[in-house]
Formats: structure tokens, sequence, C-alpha cells
């Protein structure tokens, strides 16, 4: 009776945790695959030069320092979050000129300038 009822159970354990390896598995190798589609996309961006690059808020060594990880993890999430980086400081020091420019009202009030119109204008033509 004991062994009758231990089957059920650890039969359904087993299919549990061959789920749950297989589920693991499918994960990882999609993320795999999706690191190494990215991988390629990266080494595009590589063949770029520093005006197009620098289009996209990225640099050489950017491109560079994204390849240095290993093969299965995703260079573009490095990628992505440099181009952040530099977006950010790019919109600070735009705010920064932006503050600096502002006309700052004047001390006096400026007079309107009086039109004088009784003049005449004499054309030959």
């Amino acid at each position: 009776m004991l062994i009758l009822t231990l089957v059920p159970k650890s039969l359904s354990f087993v299919a549990t945790g061959v789920t749950r390896i297989a589920v693991r598995g499918y994960v990882g190798a999609k993320a795999v695959v999706r690191a190494l589609n990215h991988r390629r996309e990266v080494l595009h961006l590589s063949e770029l030069d520093e005006r197009g690059l620098k289009d996209i808020g990225l640099v050489r060594s950017d491109i560079d320092g994204a390849l240095t990880v290993p093969w299965f993890r995703d260079p573009s999430a490095i990628l992505a979050a440099r181009s952040d980086t530099q977006t950010s400081l790019a919109a600070a020091r735009r705010e920064e000129g932006y503050r600096q420019a502002q006309v700052k009202p004047r001390a006096e009030p400026v007079r309107p300038v009086a039109i004088n119109t009784n003049s005449t204008v004499a054309c030959s033509a």
C-alpha cells in the first residue's frame, strides 16, 4: 500500500520538474539566439563611420566595449544604456544653455520712437 501511494506523487513531481527544465531550457536558448542576433546587428553598427555613430548617440569605443561581453550576453543592452546616458547628458547641457541664454529684463523700460509723419519724399523718376 505504501508503494502505491508514493508512485503517483513521485511521477507528478518528475513531470513538473521536467516541465520546469524544458521551459528554462527554451527561455535560455531563446535568450542566446536573441543575443547572437543582436551581436550581429552591433557588428553592422561597427561598420558605420564616426558621423553615423554620432547621429545615434554612440562613439566607436561604445561599440568596442559592447562587443567585449561574452557571446551569450546581449551587447545591445549595453549600447542602449550608454546611448541613454549620452542623451541625458546632452539634455542637461541643453537645459543649462537655455537657462544661461534667457533674456534678463532691463532695469529701465524701452521708450517708443516717435515717427515724423509730416516729411515728404521727393522722387525724380
